[in-house]
């Protein structure tokens, strides 16, 4: 442990030593000529991490993304229409009543391409019965599925859109689905559940971005449009009113299929599409500091590798409160074996030119006081972050080492 000192006095106290505490992010600008308080700075620099891999599941991704790119496999996306909206009517009745009649059915996903072409487009599948969960399925749960129970809806006509200058907006992907509506409106299954995938005929030559339900407030999710039309009764008038309405999707996943990542600098890996992670040990004994010290400020600073210094990539950091890790055979988990703290401790970092900071002051305090127990961090990649971005850091980095930069109090 490297350990860097500078002793100066505060001069005349003023406020309590609890007060101080409680406002010890606002800077002291008053004079404190009789404390015997001192403040002081610790570097710790016994940082050490190791990988871990989790299988990826991105459903609060803000995309969907079908085919092959920088080696991850995308076979396949889910896609669920809701059975009813607890704000709305239930659509899925219309054609049980007597003065609707449904025209057609459109099912329509969105993407931002607009050079896509009709050869390199998805086809659409439907099936009642299977079901997958937006927050925790993932490649492990479908190495051996199949479509060939599924309704085969085909490949979809491609609408461009333009603003009133013929500039590009969006690209609609369009599907006929007027043969699903009785399927769509069954009343007598239980167990309906709505939904869609689709995929790629030729996976490995082509790839798409689409819009997924967390990109938009609604407009451009994947959505069913119906176009219906109805009889209104007014008085001694009857009129046949023609009426659109968009239900929307209330869930999405991509299967992420990561391949074995080469590492040859040996440094960390974050990488949502591959499900890397990393645990951070820290070495911060109880006794790291004089008993009864105030923790002024505490940053832990992570060097990035130089080949690999992306901007706005989000990272973030959680201590580790429950660490279920087995030290087998396994290579990936089906679930993350460390459970964070999480609030108030789960901190983001903020990049500074080829290093993350993270403050850790509140849980590094805590655990001077004995509150919590130092099991290392959990980090990992913001899942807003693009799947196939990756950050790699240099723990040891000839230049300058991950170091935990303390500023203190004492009496």
């Amino acid at each position: 442990m490297k350990i860097c000192k500078c002793h100066f006095q505060f001069l005349n106290v003023l406020l309590p030593l609890f007060i101080f505490w409680h406002c010890s992010e606002t800077p002291l600008d008053t004079e404190l000529d009789h404390s015997s308080l001192q403040i002081d700075t610790l570097t710790i620099d016994e940082i050490s991490g190791i990988n871990y891999l989790v299988a990826p599941n991105l459903g609060s991704n803000e995309k969907l993304y079908l085919g092959i790119k920088d080696d991850l496999e995308i076979p396949i996306t889910f896609i669920q229409i809701p059975l009813s909206n607890p704000n709305k009517p239930n659509y899925w009745t219309y054609p049980y009543d007597s003065t609707i009649t449904i025209d057609s059915l459109r099912f329509i996903i969105f993407s931002k391409d607009s050079l896509l072409t009709q050869s390199s487009t998805p086809n659409l599948y439907f099936s009642p019965d299977s079901q997958f969960d937006e927050n925790k399925s993932n490649y492990l749960d479908f190495q051996n599925f199949s479509l060939s129970g599924w309704f085969n809806l085909g490949q979809p006509n491609i609408n461009i859109k333009t603003d009133t200058s013929t500039l590009f907006l969006y690209t609609e992907l369009i599907w006929d689905i007027d043969t699903l509506i009785q399927s769509l409106s069954d009343t007598l299954d239980s167990n309906l559940v709505r939904t869609f995938a689709i995929k790629l005929t030729n996976s490995d030559t082509n790839f798409i971005e689409l819009f997924s339900e967390e990109a938009t407030t609604g407009d451009r999710d994947p959505q069913i449009i119906m176009y219906y039309k109805q009889v209104v009764l007014s008085e001694d008038t009857t009129m046949l009113d023609t009426s659109v309405v968009n239900i929307y999707s209330d869930g999405d996943l991509s299967i992420f299929e990561p391949s074995e990542f080469s590492n040859e600098t040996n440094s960390l890996i974050l990488s949502n599409g591959r499900g890397l992670r990393f645990v951070l040990n820290l070495f911060f004994p109880e006794d790291t500091l004089p008993v009864g010290s105030l923790i002024r400020s505490a940053d832990l600073f992570l060097p990035t590798d130089s080949i690999n210094n992306l901007e706005n990539y989000s990272i973030i950091i959680d201590p580790i409160e429950v660490d279920s890790s087995v030290n087998d055979s396994i290579s990936v988990y089906t679930i993350d074996p460390y459970n964070g703290i999480g609030f108030p401790y789960r901190v983001t970092g903020i990049k500074d030119t080829t290093e993350y900071i993270f403050s850790i002051k509140n849980i590094l305090q805590n655990i001077l006081l004995g509150n919590e127990i130092n099991l290392g961090f959990k980090v990992v990649a913001d899942e807003k972050n693009n799947p196939f971005d990756y950050v790699l850091f240099d723990l040891n980095h000839n230049l300058v080492k991950a170091r935990l930069e303390i500023i203190y109090v004492y009496n």
